[in-house]
């Protein structure tokens, strides 16, 4: 009626029965940390590289629009200061 298998004994030690310390399992976890910090890093300077020409290309006519209203606002001040 019981159809439980007998237990063996064997030398090895299982997986389980070998726990990690603290200090290994801090190890592997920084060196998991790090693996993935080297893969984002790569991607960001991939996506970084791509992102900044576009940008450029969207930014540049913007800017110089701002810096022409910025002289223009520098000229009416600078006018207003010599009519004081």
């Amino acid at each position: 009626m019981d159809n439980l298998p007998t237990k063996t004994e064997s030398s090895a030690p299982t997986e389980v029965d070998t726990l990690p310390t603290w200090r290994e399992l801090g190890e592997r976890f920084r060196d998991v940390m790090k693996d993935i910090g080297a893969e984002i890093s790569q991607t960001w300077k991939k996506e970084g590289k791509d992102f900044e020409k576009d940008l450029q290309a969207r930014l540049l006519p913007a800017l110089n629009r701002a810096k022409l209203e910025i002289e223009k606002l520098i000229r009416r001040l600078e006018e207003r200061n010599k009519k004081s």
